[in-house]
């Protein structure tokens, strides 16, 4: 089971159907959905049906959804995640957004931190990789902090962190 993690300014923990209607503000904002891979715009239903699948997908094995929840107002501002994990090869694709409100504070970079040195310390995941779009200057820059490299190797757009050489970015 994942635990939730607390950070200094959010709380990420398992995605619940009580986040839909601030995850579909979220997906449906034109900022977000621009380097998104979801077809906007989204409804309730469409809403309520990927959070099922992720539900499903966490007790199968096959990712997790965390809702990025803000400490002080207890807000759903963002998601991060994994999917597409692969217990075989021990890698697992990283996915995440963040409401354009909250943009240009270091949040996510603070999120996908905690986030991922959780994933480093309690998951069976030695690589793990981003997907995205190319003009994401954002995400770019994001990832590389974190230590991403551009790996040309893949398809286009993918990026890779090596987990079990580690560093604290």
């Amino acid at each position: 089971m994942f635990k939730n993690i607390k950070l200094p300014r959010v709380t990420l923990r398992l995605i619940t159907h009580k986040h839909g209607a601030a995850l579909l503000n979220i997906l449906n904002n034109p900022l977000v959905y621009e380097f998104n891979d979801y077809k906007a715009p989204l409804n309730k239903e469409h809403i309520k049906q990927l959070i099922q699948d992720d539900i499903s997908s966490y007790y199968q094995g096959e990712g997790v959804r965390l809702a990025i929840e803000h400490n002080i107002s207890g807000e759903l501002i963002g998601t991060c995640g994994l999917y597409n994990i692969n217990n075989q090869t021990k890698t697992a694709y990283l996915g995440f957004e963040l409401d354009p409100f909250y943009w240009q504070q270091g949040l996510m970079h603070e999120v996908l931190k905690g986030f991922i040195s959780e994933v480093h310390s309690s998951l069976n995941i030695e690589h793990l990789y981003a997907e995205i779009h190319g003009k994401n200057v954002r995400c770019y820059n994001l990832l590389t902090k974190l230590g991403f490299v551009f790996n040309q190797q893949l398809n286009s757009g993918v990026w890779h962190k090596q987990l079990t050489k580690m560093s604290h970015a």
